[in-house]
């Protein structure tokens, strides 16, 4: 995440938020948790409104503080070691116990995530959740267990089983335990050697059996596309302990929305480094594909009403696949049935499903799901998933992509305007060319290049011959034509990885970098003599309205003058083609 706020004392005004923090901001809002950013000094970058209800601060006060300042000495101090692993690239899970802005003493988990760059801790995102009620629930089952069954069978999500000293059930109850195949009638009254294959008995009785022994044992296990978080733990009487109790929860939906979460960290952070749209989206397919378990996913773009583009595809695009499609009124692809109605949609793909359709299938696709992405309001494009076989993408599945959806609105828009702003920032409103700003920017960054590299570098200063003539006599209008036309022939001369720019009135400046991987490595003349082909090329053909117009043009390579004097002795070329005669092209030589 980029450092955009310089350092404060407290009760400094915060520096102004940047348009792409507030639009983060206004999505981690919606959480129902405490989220912010620190940075490497532990000062706050982004911070959330429910920092009111936790510190009695808003995020704007917290904004540019060190986090002692918001936490206070003890809580800072208690809260080192955790602060040293994350700045060392480690994410750190921890509980604690709060008292918050209202004086409430609250359970919570917090969870430091570092921000790491090319190997490097930028900072560390910082997520805290209230688990007050689910850790007074747990207290409470524990303390009571002729509730249990009650409990199991009035909560959502889980399941609880009590078993006695020789593994035989004494209750099984709960909504989720079909989930695992059995009825209460199936289990209660009989051991799970009787009731449970062999391989299943066999894992699960270390657990059972350490229970009993007064230990609380916690595992994992997926059944189908669903994941249980289960708990055996001893069940205490004045006896001692007589029997254990297993604690089954469904955590698929809470590890959706972490793994939703840890998704939006990802292309959040993306967006507030600048990354480029296609950068963006190529994280976003890469994130689809991962965070839904698919064969394949898709940003497309619509072109057209009935067209779209393949802007990002992971792994890969498959050849049958072409990246510029064009929906037939027939055609049910996934993609399509976005375009045409503008709603989520899952569609089973067959070699008699138009163009786009037949396509996907003879990819290896049989069925996809996808959700519309609108910026600005308008209907941009979707999110598409593909997998190889027939039941690989559900109606729950559909219900996440869309609303995943519009964390990727967000930030698919916001890169776009910044790139939008980006580009008007840095190019001349009339010609298109960059201005001098963004040339003076790219020059530097090129010399450095250069001096690391030793590789050639070379710049061309070109002006308008009697450009006031032109202004004078046929007006100034006429004269931003000429500017225009004069753009657009030196820029049928140059080559990608060229730059052109407008220095301003008449000026103009053209800089060829040297050799890079995939370039031409050019001479001394062969950027001369390029020169000439462009003054040739204006001079040739004369302008519209004002005739005949002429450019001079001062050439001088790195070598010949230095970091420092690069500039200026292309323009002393150019001043010497201006006095003997304009129309004309001087290329500067070191020790004339």
């Amino acid at each position: 995440m980029e450092n955009r706020q310089s350092e404060r004392t407290d009760g400094e005004p915060p520096a102004p938020v940047a348009a792409t923090d507030r639009h983060i901001s206004a999505v981690l809002n919606g959480l129902p948790a405490m989220v912010g950013y620190w940075d490497r000094e532990l000062r706050n970058r982004l911070a959330n409104d429910a920092y009111v209800g936790w510190v009695g601060r808003t995020p704007e006060q917290v904004r540019g503080l060190h986090m002692r300042d918001v936490v206070g000495e003890d809580a800072y101090r208690a809260n080192l070691p955790y602060l040293a692993g994350v700045l060392e690239g480690r994410p750190q899970l921890f509980g604690k116990t709060i008292v918050n802005a209202s004086g409430q003493t609250r359970q919570a988990q917090i969870s430091y995530m570092p921000d790491v760059k090319d190997g490097s801790v930028q900072g560390f995102f910082v997520l805290v959740t209230d688990i007050t009620d689910r850790v007074l629930a747990e207290r409470r089952e524990h303390r009571d267990v002729s509730r249990y069954r009650a409990l199991a069978s009035g909560v959502p999500s889980v399941f609880v089983l009590l078993f006695d000293a020789d593994l035989r059930y004494i209750i099984a109850e709960g909504q989720e335990l079909a989930a695992f195949g059995h009825t209460p009638a199936d289990l209660e009254g009989r051991t799970i050697h009787e009731v449970l294959s062999p391989e299943l008995a066999a894992e699960l009785e270390p657990r059972y059996r350490a229970a009993l022994a007064g230990e609380e044992v916690q595992w994992k296990r997926k059944i189908g596309q669903r994941t249980f978080r289960l708990t055996a733990r001893p069940v205490d009487s004045e006896d001692g302990i007589s029997a254990g109790m297993v604690v089954a929860v469904d955590i698929t939906d809470r590890l959706q929305r972490e793994q939703t979460w840890a998704a939006l960290h990802e292309i959040a952070t993306a967006v507030a480094r600048s990354a480029a749209p296609l950068d963006i989206s190529a994280r976003v397919a890469a994130i689809l594909q991962r965070l839904f378990a698919v064969d394949s996913a898709a940003v497309v773009r619509f072109t057209g009403s009935r067209s779209a583009r393949i802007i990002a595809m992971a792994p890969r695009l498959p050849a049958e696949v072409d990246r510029n499609q064009t929906f037939e009124p027939g055609d049910r692809s996934a993609a399509a049935a976005v375009a045409f109605t503008g709603k989520p949609a899952i569609v089973a793909y067959s070699p008699e499903g138009g163009q786009v359709g037949e396509q996907l299938f003879a990819g290896g696709f049989r069925t996809g799901a996808a959700a519309p992405i609108r910026v600005h309001g308008e209907l941009w494009g979707a999110i598409v998933l593909t997998s190889r076989t027939k039941d690989g993408v559900s109606g729950s599945m559909l219900d996440r992509l869309a609303e995943f959806a519009e964390l990727v609105e967000i930030a698919i828009g916001n890169t776009e305007a910044w790139e939008l702003l980006e580009h008007r920032a840095s190019t001349d409103a009339l010609t298109g060319l960059f201005n001098r700003r963004a040339f003076e920017s790219r020059l530097a960054r090129e010399l450095e290049a250069a001096d690391t590299s030793g590789a050639p570098l070379s710049l061309v200063l070109l002006d308008i011959d009697r450009f006031k003539n032109v202004n004078d006599s046929f007006g100034h209008p006429a004269g931003d034509e000429v500017l225009i036309e004069v753009a657009a022939r030196l820029r049928e001369t140059s080559r990608k990885g060229e730059v052109l720019a407008r220095l301003g009135g008449e000026e103009f400046v053209w800089m060829l970098p040297g050799p890079t991987a995939g370039s031409v490595s050019y001479t001394h003349l062969d950027v001369y003599k390029r020169q000439e082909r462009a003054r040739r090329s204006i001079a040739a053909a004369p302008f519209a309205v004002v005739g005949a117009v002429t450019i001079s043009a001062g050439v001088c390579e790195l070598a010949d003058a230095g970091k420092a004097h690069l500039m200026d002795r292309a323009d002393q070329a150019l001043y010497r083609a201006k006095r003997y005669g304009r129309n004309s092209t001087v290329r500067y030589r070191s020790g004339s």
